[in-house]
């Protein structure tokens, strides 16, 4: 059985994020600040991590990325209001889902970053590389 750790401030939506949580067949497991989603995920491994804020009042260091240090394996989700701009927000979240949040929005998100497939590689771009083409011979050596 799969296992998340949720960080919502508001009641409405962290009722509604636990509720479509456990029909995914989840257990769900509720934290009240990001100092004790921390402490805990120092004690407990957790499949996915929802939170709903990237700072951390309590410490300088980045909220996400302190969350992919303690919990490697985990799909950590940024859950962001719907008026709010996601362009600064994903640095360490493995992905960004917008509130309200719904089932097929909720499922997409963690079939695609918990069962494996992971994140998609950024692809490459070589008229935005810095570097030129390989400066080195393309003939083999001559055998001696």
């Amino acid at each position: 059985m799969k296992s998340a750790l949720l960080l919502e401030y508001d009641e409405a939506a962290h009722g509604q994020t636990e509720s479509l949580l456990k029909s995914m067949g989840y257990l769900v497991a509720s934290a009240a600040t990001p100092k004790s989603v921390l402490q805990t995920l120092q004690a407990v491994r957790f499949d996915a991590v929802l939170t709903c804020t990237d700072f951390n009042a309590d410490d300088r260091r980045s909220f996400t990325g302190e969350l992919a240090r303690l919990a490697p394996g985990a799909a950590i989700v940024l859950m962001l209001d719907s008026d709010a701009s996601g362009a600064g927000h994903h640095h360490r979240a493995g992905a960004l889902l917008f509130k309200p949040v719904t089932l097929k929005g909720l499922r997409r998100v963690l079939d695609f970053g918990v069962d494996g497939l992971g994140q998609h590689p950024v692809w490459m771009a070589p008229d935005q590389e810095r570097r030129g083409p390989p400066q080195r011979r393309v003939r083999p050596r001559q055998a001696a």
